[in-house]
Order: C-alpha cells, then structure tokens, then sequence
C-alpha cells in the first residue's frame, strides 16, 4: 500500500472536513489559490491545537500531507470535495 492511499488519522479527517466545510459556506464558486490552502491548514491546526504547539505543528503537517495541491481553475466549492475524498468520502 502507498503511502498516498492510506486514510489520514481521526483529527486529520476532521480538521479536512472543516476546513472543507468552511469552502463551502463561504464563496465557493470562487478560484481557490494555494496560499488560501496553506493559510487554512495553519488556521484550523492553530485553533484546534494552539499557537506554536508541538501538535498544533503536526497537525498543520498532516492536514498539508493529504490537501491536494490546488490545481489552477479549480473553484473553492469544487475544492472542497477533493478534501473531503482526501478525507476519506466523509461529508
């Protein structure tokens, strides 16, 4: 099995999930960049593990590991179901 196929852990799922969730809501027929990307995996870790934490760090990390990079065209709404497949299908 690759390393790409295997499913992220529990918190990692969820915080995708968030953060896909958060797409969604807000502008989704937008372009999604991927400084928008990078700046979500540090938000979401942040709040959910705190500011220059150890975990918070890691979980930035995984979030970053299985976030697809952002193709260019691709919309914020459309982005968000890439996350929720990285997610595992989880809705």
């Amino acid at each position: 099995m690759s390393e790409r196929t295997r499913l992220p852990d529990a918190d990692t799922r969820a915080l995708l999930c968030q953060i896909a969730a958060r797409l969604t809501a807000e502008r989704p027929q937008h372009p999604m960049r991927e400084t928008l990307r990078l700046a979500l995996a540090l938000t979401f870790a942040t709040r959910r593990h705190g500011h220059g934490t150890a975990r918070g760090e890691w979980a930035e990390q995984q979030i970053l590991r299985y976030a697809p990079a952002v193709e260019k065209g691709i919309t914020r709404g459309r982005y968000a179901e890439e996350l929720r497949q990285a997610a595992g299908g989880a809705r």
